[in-house]
Parts: C-alpha cells; structure tokens; sequence
C-alpha cells in the first residue's frame, strides 16, 4: 500500500504517552461503569436544573435493565426507541446493551410511513415512544404489533412541581392498557425481573442509527460495542483540555450516530457533566450558552451560523468555552474564517474543533485539537482511526497532497447497513492489504503533515456541457465569507439549451440588514466573476428568505435542486433575479 497508511504521520500530533494506549475491549455500558467508578458522587447529567450523579445514573441503567427483562427482553432482541435525549432513553441504550439487546433509535420527526417501516423492519416488540409523538403511533399502533409501547415524557426526571408544569404544556390524550403504559408503570417491573449480564463481544451491534434517507428509505446503520467505544477513547486521549467535573452542552439528539456517539457516551466517559437539553430549536442556541456556560460543545456549521447572528452573545466573555467542536457536515472556508473571528472577539481559548466523520464511522474519523488546527482542514484522523486517500477509479492509493477519494479503516466502523447487504458491499470493501475500508465518497487530500483537507464529493459535483467538474463548495466558500451572507448552497441547473451537463448557481440567505436583496447578488456575481477561475464560476446568484436544514442542521441541498434545477437562468440580469 501507499505511504499514508504505513507511515500514519498524524500520530506525532498526539501526546506521545496517547499514542500506544490500547482502546477498551468492553460492553459500552462496562466502559461507562468502568471510567467512572470512582466518581460516583459527581454530576453526571444536568437536566432542566437537576442533577443526576453516575451513581444514581448507572443504578437507575441496572433497574431498568431489570424491568426490560422482567418483559422478556434477552440478548439479540431489539427495542425501538422513538424519542429524543431525556434520562430515560439514555438509560435504556445503556440497559439493553448490558443485557445484550440492541436499541433500534428512531427520530420522532420522521413521516408515519418511514416510523412504521422502521419498527416493523427491525422486528421489534417493544417501543418506547416520547408522548409527543403517540399522535403518529397512534395512526400505527395495529400495524406495527408491539407487545408493549412504553410512553415516556421530557418531564419523567422532573421534581413533581416541574413534571406538572410540562405536562400541562404537552397533554396529548393517550388510551393506555392493552400494553400500553407509562415510563413509571413500566419501572415497577424492575422489582419482579433479573438483567442476565452478557459477556463482551465487540462486534455485537448496540444501536441502530439511520442515516438522513435524502435519497429514498434511510439507511440503518449498525453500531457496535467497538466502534462507539473506539471514538470516545480517541476523544479522551487526544490531548483536548478539559477537567472532570466540567460542562458539555448536549443538544444533538440520540437518535442520530452523532448524538448518541459524540454527544452522549464520549461526554459520559470523559468524567464530564452532560447537561441535557432533548428538545433543541437551533435558534436557541446562543440563549443555552449563556444559560449553561458549558466548557465543551459540539454543533453542526449551521447552527453556529445562527449563533454567530443572535445578539445574545454580542459583546460577552466566552473564555469558559474550551472547545467548540463542528462536524455533521462539511464547514466551507468562508464561515469557517467568520467563526474564527467571533472565537477571537469573544476571548475563547482554542480556534475551532472541527472534524469530519460519517455516521458509518460512530460519527468521528478526524478532528482538530485544541492548538492542533490549520485552517480548511478537517484536522487529523483519530487515534484509533487509519485514513488515506485513493485514486476512485483505479483505487490505488494516492500520496500526500494528492486529491482522491477520502477512505477509513478501523474499529470505529459500522458491522453494514441493517438488512441491506448491497449497499453495505457498496460502502464497505476490502482492499489489497486485507482490510475493509469505508468509501466516504468524499474528495480530498492528505497533507505531509496527516491534516485532512475535504474538496467537495464525489456525487455533489456539477458537471459543465464542457465536461468541466466544479465543486460547490470552492463557490460557496467564496460566498460565505461576505459578511453580507449568512449562508449559501450552490446547485447544479439544467443547461438551457437541452444540452447534456449543468451550470452552478448561488443561492444566499442574506443579513437581516440588507435593504437591497438584488443589489446585494449583483455585487456578490461580480466578485465571484473576478476572484474564481474561469469555468468554477456560478451563472447567477440569487437571493431566498431562508436556506432550508434537514433534520440533522444541515444545509438542505437536495431540496433547493428539486426547486430550482429546472430554473431558467436566461431570466438572470448580472447574475440576478429582476
């Protein structure tokens, strides 16, 4: 094989005493358990100002392992969890894998039609639903076949005063028996039923997290014992400042890999305190910093986009943020210099933490740590995480500062997609040196000093009718880097004349303080016209109230192409709408 992947260069970023340090081969839950066994009496979780300590949190895990057994719950079965991060369903993640039992997470802000699918494929017959979302079981009940829907509530954790509080603020009308209970009725199981410990194994699949499903159905991804456990230790071990005791907002949701792998079990397992926020409006953001003053935070680039607008923080002292942390999508470079000055303005001691990773990977292959940083890069891969880059059409491996498809080995790999072995062989091949690599279908380089640098991907490139290839994110790098611009998707148009092929076009969402929207574009089209070369230009520019976000914060792209592929530019004037 190639140099990158022999020579691991990336390894003299790390403390030398990290390097050799060997991953735990251990249940996730054991791990949890393990790494905080004498920290009992700390804060483990901070949830609407109460605090549970680790050992209230791993006794009230062993309870309800208790009480899923007492239902019948045993090792390889699975339980769909249709809810977001309350105490409760982090218990349950944590009890079934001791029981050896696997959490099929789904996002409750899924259709009807998905929800159903995804409980029935997965073959549960048991659901644990968040009361908000019972109108969508409701429509399903008789089809999905559950033995039990155990209903849970944000205010299940509460002091009684705040739990009556919010459930007059959420009362959805629920006929419960039948199999249908509360979270309470269900813990009293807890006293008749006995969890069966199951040994280790580190292939033994502990969730099921889908994929955003832009493109059809959404993809299970299996997670296991060894690839969660193997990014929380790389987090633990990469040198990143922190104490114990300190605060990590959490507000990606647990049913996507990078909520329940970066966002719940690494800040567990780092001996730090998670203060839970399970309901997250992006535009809340700001207002939870200033609320929580957490040390540690991860997000997607969009949402620190809308931070960076909110006059919350204007003017405060950030300097208690330690790290704040991007990935779940690709930051272009344009806001990636706008949040490294407002890191600046607001006395932060470390510039961005960003990373890259799939949820195929538990989230994480790369990061940027503390000092650790160049700009435009992705940073460098975790410890326990092998990348390189390879040629997508001879699928030789590509030497340093060569541009190829970007592709990771390790123990942070997903066991495949459930139920779908095409697409895993797709993902998932096995290479000349004997391992299973992930194609990330992202492009790239590696630098001679193991930083990585994202180019764009593969499928999201706009061929020219001159068979010229432009990536969108050089454009919208370009873009966002205007103070004017608060963010900006490029797309690929149809060629007016009918012709094979298809030409870039800029859609901005712009500052409130904008008066003028297409004056504003046309000096946007001019620059662009002047600084990018010339076929990476984008044929117009043209303002929109808003860049809609997927569920997961990120930019929505493929609902601006299905909007405006067919949009005939001919009507464009210097590049704008008149």
């Amino acid at each position: 094989m190639g140099r990158i992947s022999e020579e691991k260069i990336w390894m003299k970023q790390f403390p030398e005493e990290e390097r050799n340090l060997k991953m735990p081969r251990m249940k996730i839950y054991s791990y949890l358990k393990d790494v905080n066994k004498n920290r009992l009496d700390t804060t483990a979780l901070h949830y609407y100002g109460k605090n549970i300590t680790y050992g209230q949190l791993i006794r009230q895990i062993d309870e309800v392992a208790n009480a899923y057994a007492a239902l019948g719950v045993k090792a390889g079965d699975t339980v769909s969890l249709l809810s977001a991060s309350t105490p409760e369903s982090i218990m349950t993640v944590y009890a079934l894998n001791k029981i050896g039992a696997i959490t099929n997470a789904i996002d409750p802000r899924q259709n009807t039609e998905f929800i159903e699918k995804m409980i029935k494929d997965s073959g549960s017959k048991i659901l644990v639903v968040i009361n908000i979302a019972w109108p969508k079981v409701k429509k399903i009940k008789e089809s999905i076949r559950q033995d039990y829907i155990i209903v849970q509530s944000a205010s299940t954790s509460l002091p009684l005063f705040k739990r009556i509080a919010m459930n007059i603020a959420v009362r959805p009308k629920i006929e419960y028996g039948g199999g249908v209970m509360t979270w309470n009725d269900f813990m009293k199981n807890s006293r008749r039923g006995t969890a069966i410990e199951v040994d280790y194994k580190g292939d033994n699949v502990v969730a099921i997290a889908y994929t955003g499903g832009t493109t059809g159905f959404p993809k299970g991804v299996m997670l296991t014992n060894d690839s969660i456990n193997s990014v929380a230790f790389s987090f633990k071990h990469c040198g990143i400042v922190y104490e114990k005791g300190e605060r990590f907002l959490g507000i990606m949701p647990i049913f996507s890999s990078y909520g329940l792998v970066c966002g719940i079990h690494m800040p567990l397992t780092m001996e730090i305190e998670l203060a839970l926020i399970p309901k997250f409006n992006p535009s809340d953001l700001a207002k939870h910093i200033k609320k929580y003053r957490p040390n540690h935070l991860i997000s997607t680039p969009a949402f620190y986009e809308m931070m960076m607008q909110d006059p919350i923080l204007k003017g405060m002292d950030l300097s208690f943020l330690k790290t704040l942390g991007s990935g779940g999508d690709t930051m272009n470079e344009g806001l990636e210099a706008k949040l490294g000055e407002f890191i600046k303005e607001h006395n932060m001691r470390y510039p961005l933490c960003q990373g890259y990773g799939m949820s195929e990977l538990s989230a994480a292959a790369s990061f940027c740590v503390n000092d650790r940083y160049k700009a435009g890069s992705v940073g460098v891969p975790c410890l326990t995480t092998t990348v390189s880059v390879f040629d997508p059409e001879t699928g030789e491996e590509l030497d340093y500062n060569q541009q190829g498809e970007i592709c990771m080995t390790g123990p942070s790999m997903m066991k495949g997609y459930f139920n779908n072995p095409e697409e895993t062989a797709h993902v998932m091949r096995l290479h000349d040196d004997g391992k299973v690599w992930i194609h990330s279908g992202d492009i790239g380089y590696i630098d001679e000093d193991g930083f990585i640098f994202i180019k764009g991907r593969v499928k999201r490139m706009i061929t020219r009718p001159d068979g010229h290839k432009v990536f969108p994110v050089i454009i919208e790098s370009a873009i966002n880097a205007l103070p004017s611009v608060i963010n900006c998707v490029v797309i690929g148009v149809n060629n007016r004349d009918g012709i094979q092929g298809q030409w870039p076009m800029a859609i901005v969402q712009l500052a409130e303080e904008v008066d003028d929207a297409a004056k504003e574009c046309r000096k946007i089209f001019k620059l662009c016209d002047a600084t990018l070369e010339e076929r990476g230009k984008p044929v117009g520019v043209i303002p929109i109230d808003e860049i809609p976000l997927t569920g997961m914060g990120k930019n929505d792209y493929r609902a601006l192409e299905k909007q405006y592929r067919k949009y005939d530019y001919k009507t464009l004037v210097d590049g704008t709408i008149q």
